[in-house]
């Protein structure tokens, strides 16, 4: 099964912590991942985060 994947960022300035959000959609399943952090949301962790839930709906 193909999974569409869409991710955004918080752009700056941001408050006291940074937001990631992706979207995963794999035909009729629709998730929603999110990660927060103080200062800055880290991107390697997130796209391992979303790696592994994509893995999950194939």
């Amino acid at each position: 099964m193909y999974v569409t994947r869409m991710t955004y960022t918080e752009a700056g300035p941001y408050g006291a912590e940074q937001v990631r959000h992706g979207c995963l959609i794999a035909g009729d399943v629709i998730a929603l991942v999110v990660r927060s952090r103080e200062g800055a949301a880290l991107a390697v962790p997130f796209q391992q985060t979303l790696a592994l839930r994509s893995a999950l709906l194939t």
